[in-house]
């Protein structure tokens, strides 16, 4: 009975498995779709491993470009990408390493699985394996569709995922089966130590995803936001509300590790091509990733982005590097 019992149960589990993973697959056709007809300009796909980030802009013309980027890989990865003919760049690569063929990767994958012993070149992949250094980049309609056909058949391509759910996605904008996010919000009074000293003006601080708004009376009000993964539209926004109150605050930031390389600011990203162009004006011009509040600005390079504080309608970031 036990023997039966258990069967049942393993059949209910693989049915649900197999609806859930269909589901997906249809929200992230869906969403994919809506990408290529310019209804959203950036998603996410976040997984156990790495994060993955679907990118447009427009381009010359009517015409757009498209762009991807993987935050961290393996050799395995990489061997399966190079292997179905997509390609892709890795700029925060500080060594030549990743530049061989297909045919090298192949050759150390089976040097691998036949237990013939590592070589100064596999140890050389495996350093940057999982790290910032492994950023994949991806440009151009053939190679974004490449990555995304392998992500939308992922448990054939990439096996090590099999073992976790499925992978979630983020949208600024609704698609199919999507589910709307609620954060965890914590909400607290503070009294501050020097209360007896006067102050100014009001201002608030915001850590960790809290907001502490700074009063007359030495109260500082922190608003904290937790989850997963907060996408950069929500801070962008709660940023912009903040701002609009014409308080000055700080804000602090923890950045998920799996996910540290999306917050650089590549110069493959934006490129300004006058040479002569002024920080202001590079400013304007850059690339925001679909994100009416959001600003990259090419001379902050690729730092990480710890903090940052609003005072009298100006932002002072504060960065660490990748």
């Amino acid at each position: 009975m036990s023997i039966l019992v258990s069967s049942a149960a393993d059949g209910v589990e693989m049915d649900f498995l197999r609806k859930r993973i269909g589901a997906w697959e249809e929200s992230f056709r869906s969403l994919y779709y809506m990408f290529r007809e310019n209804a959203c300009s950036v998603f996410y796909v976040c997984t156990s491993h790495f994060v993955v980030m679907f990118t447009s802009v427009d381009g010359l013309g009517r015409s757009r470009s498209y762009q991807a980027y993987i935050s961290q890989s393996t050799r395995g990865l990489r061997s399966s990408l190079k292997e179905h003919d997509v390609s892709f760049t890795m700029p925060l690569c500080r060594s030549q390493v990743e530049q061989v063929t297909t045919e090298d990767l192949v050759e150390l994958s089976e040097i691998e699985k036949r237990n013939l012993g590592p070589t100064r070149r596999m140890n050389s992949f495996s350093d940057v394996d999982n790290t910032p250094q492994s950023l994949l980049a991806f440009s151009g309609n053939q190679n974004v569709h490449g990555l995304y056909d392998i992500l939308l058949n992922y448990r054939s391509f990439l096996t090590f995922l099999n073992v976790v759910d499925v992978p979630v996605l983020y949208c600024p904008v609704p698609f199919q089966h999507a589910a709307l996010s609620a954060p965890e919000v914590r909400c607290m009074e503070i009294k501050r130590a020097d209360h007896g000293t006067s102050l100014s003006h009001a201002s608030s601080t915001l850590n960790d995803g809290h907001s502490t708004p700074i009063s007359s009376a030495g109260l500082c009000y922190s608003v904290e936001i937790k989850d997963s993964h907060i996408p950069p539209w929500i801070i962008c926004k709660i940023c912009a509300l903040m701002a609009s109150k014409g308080q000055s605050f700080e804000a602090s930031f923890t950045t998920e590790h799996t996910s540290v390389s999306l917050n650089t600011a590549l110069g493959v990203v934006s490129q300004i091509a006058d040479s002569e162009v002024t920080v202001e004006d590079s400013q304007e011009t850059a690339y925001t990733f679909g994100i009416p509040e959001a600003i990259v600005s090419p001379c902050l390079h690729s730092g990480l982005l710890k903090g940052l504080s609003y005072c009298n309608g100006s932002y002072t970031v504060s960065l660490s590097p990748v």
